[in-house]
């Protein structure tokens, strides 16, 4: 399944003075697969980059911690997941967010 687009993302999360962008580890029973990954990319924000087996690795971008934290916590309640783990977090400030939106 092809990840969601960053612009596809920004049209729709309300943004505020900083970006946060995180990466997860998502490990899932392999019979779920397909629900797991529609349900991620379903997600507002959301991207798998990399799907091997039964783990997947994710990015999430938000306008705070919270979105970050509510993302992780529903992924770690899908049917068939089995742990979905913060592996990265970086906060940018609006005029970062602001220069990538032009590329």
């Amino acid at each position: 399944m092809p990840p969601k687009s960053r612009s596809e993302t920004e049209k729709r999360i309300p943004w505020g003075g900083e970006l946060h962008i995180a990466s997860l580890l998502v490990h899932f029973q392999p019979s779920m697969r397909e629900a797991v990954h529609a349900a991620i990319l379903a997600m507002e924000g959301a991207e798998i980059h990399l799907a091997q087996e039964s783990k997947l690795v994710v990015t999430v971008e938000g306008p705070h911690e919270g979105f970050i934290a509510d993302r992780m916590t529903a992924m770690h309640l899908l049917d068939g997941v089995l742990s979905a783990v913060l592996v990265f977090h970086q906060v940018e400030p609006a005029e970062h967010e602001a220069a990538l939106a032009t590329v």
